[in-house]
């Protein structure tokens, strides 16, 4: 059976279904409250919820985990989160990421002196850890999860032949920036570019936006270089 990779937006982050019969995947579970698009998401591909055999979180802040738990136990799926996040989502904790525009500065400053949790996940303890890359074969489907860090440090990207599904790692918003608009470590996040620019990607899923093709990632990858390294390529 031929994989099927689904992007869908749920609240204003998205998440993507890997349609494999009874060995389907989901990768991140996007803004609480929305338990009803999955169910819907799920029966539009013919997919009943224990179907689900994979969760893969991207990283844990909380617009990608809102619905975990209850996907957790509606499906009775695994799920893997990258080793340096493990903690994180095990108590319910992580830090607010350095704003890279000139707004989100001020946001993610605002945050961490009177919101210091707000874009942290609900508790789970993950049933996989991934400690650089996982291989998705046990689950029928012909692709891994790599380490991605930048976004944060335990950020991983799901690479499925050419296409990369990548959290945040991209993100494809405010007339069309992809670089992340909040990163933990901007100047690893184009080291992370650069190693997944050299692997062959021809086509990326943001974890916010549409997805679009690695020419687009090449322009922003010279443009941020510049900026944040000084030097030209």
């Amino acid at each position: 059976m031929e994989t099927k990779i689904v992007l869908k937006r749920v609240g204003y982050s998205n998440v993507v279904l890997i349609v494999n019969g009874n060995n389907s995947v989901l990768i991140d579970t996007g803004v609480k409250g929305n338990l009803n698009v999955f169910q819907e998401l799920f029966s539009r591909y013919n997919l009943s919820p224990e179907n689900i055999k994979l969760i893969v979180l991207t990283h844990v802040h909380f617009d990608h985990t809102g619905n975990l738990n209850e996907l957790k136990k509606l499906t009775g799926a695994k799920v893997l989160v990258h080793k340096n996040e493990f903690e994180n989502l095990k108590n319910g904790f992580i830090r607010i990421p350095d704003g890279q525009l000139f707004f989100t500065k001020i946001t993610a400053g605002l945050g961490k002196l009177f919101f210091p949790r707000i874009t942290s996940p609900k508790p789970l303890v993950a049933d996989f850890i991934n400690n650089d890359e996982f291989d998705l074969t046990e689950f029928g489907i012909n692709g891994k999860v790599i380490s991605t860090p930048g976004h944060t440090r335990g950020s991983q990207s799901v690479l499925i032949g050419d296409k990369l599904i990548a959290g945040d790692t991209f993100i494809n918003l405010r007339k069309g920036m992809i670089f992340p608009h909040f990163a933990e470590n901007p100047k690893q996040v184009l080291k992370t570019w650069e190693k997944l620019l050299q692997m062959g990607i021809r086509e990326i899923y943001p974890g916010h936006g549409n997805k679009f093709i690695v020419e687009k990632a090449v322009a922003a990858y010279k443009e941020w270089k510049v900026k944040l390294f000084s030097e030209t390529i």
